[in-house]
């Protein structure tokens, strides 16, 4: 048997919007598509594109996200402010360092580029950000803000580079202590929140809110952190897929979506192009066809617990 042992075919979004065309009868095989028609076909496929995970394509789209916490916190900014990532390294203090200091030695500095956010745990059990200058040996690195607390030799120094996007929702939330051990923190609503009484109350979180608000997502804690023992909070988190700006540009969905692309931004395009109702409504079947097929096959492989009610 001749197979071919490659499993890396894909679409782009030219290919996307050519064949979108094709199946409204705007332009045949080959033929170029004018400038102006093929900005409007952009927008109506990165429109679909975007509007797919509130029909339930997102399991594809999520992310473990580690947020780091600081002493007495209430509320992270994700996706702007607050220091979280997808990846980090994870490092030590190799000797003591007193308030004021800019070089700091660790551990190892495997990992650890200039610009890289970095975040060394302080005696006060506070986290101290900022951002690395130079990685100066194998041994130590030169940070941009002087630390302002004493630290021992042991504690805690993560570094990361990217920080992650703003989350659509979140899943799940949990709390990671300085052992890996994960427990589970609660995701409750606005109302719940609001009803605690002391929103500063101390101690390890054990509930959160989020609010998906547009420019960043803020995630209330309670309590906020104060211990020592505990620093990360771990998100499942759902994200908007990548735009398809470049005529080359493969879109974030796995390939068995590809008819759905297609089919999709062509239910887009059919009304601007005159096409009759009846074939509207053809191409609308079409695509609800291999959009279920696609939803039906990409769901998560788990159990379902049903709960007798009081």
């Amino acid at each position: 048997m001749a197979v071919s042992g490659s499993k890396d075919f894909a679409i782009t979004k030219s290919q996307i919007i050519a064949a979108a065309l094709r199946k409204i009868g705007a332009y045949d095989q080959g033929e170029a598509i004018p400038g102006e028609e093929n900005a409007a076909a952009s927008i109506a496929l990165n429109l679909f594109v975007k509007s797919l995970p509130a029909r339930g394509a997102d399991l594809f789209l999520r992310q473990e996200v580690t947020l780091f916490l600081q002493k007495n916190e209430q509320k992270y900014l994700l996706g702007s402010t607050a220091e979280a990532t997808t990846n980090f390294v994870a490092t030590t203090l190799s000797a003591a360092e007193a308030s004021g200091q800019t070089v700091i030695g660790v551990t190892s500095t495997t990992g650890m580029l200039p610009n890289d956010r970095i975040g060394i745990k302080m005696d006060d059990a506070t986290m101290h950000w900022s951002t690395i200058s130079k990685v100066q040996s194998a041994a130590s690195v030169q940070i941009a803000t002087a630390t302002d607390a004493a630290a021992a030799s042991g504690n805690n120094v993560y570094a990361y580079t990217t920080r992650s996007v703003r989350p659509q929702k979140l899943e799940y939330v949990s709390r990671r202590d300085t052992n890996a051990i994960d427990t589970p923190v609660d995701l409750i609503g606005e109302n719940e929140y609001r009803r605690l009484s002391q929103k500063t109350s101390d101690g390890p979180p054990t509930q959160a809110w989020y609010h998906p608000s547009l420019d960043a997502g803020t995630l209330y804690v309670w309590p906020t952190n104060g211990g020592s023992s505990y620093d990360k909070l771990v998100l499942i988190q759902d994200i908007l897929p990548d735009d398809m700006d470049s005529a080359g540009n493969n879109p974030q969905f796995p390939i068995e979506w590809g008819e759905v692309l297609i089919y999709g931004t062509a239910d887009r395009l059919a009304p601007e192009y005159g096409l009759p109702i009846m074939e509207r409504r053809e191409l609308k079947t079409e695509l609800e066809f291999h959009l279920k097929n696609a939803l039906d096959y990409d769901v998560e492989n788990a159990s379902v617990i049903f709960v007798a009610g009081r």
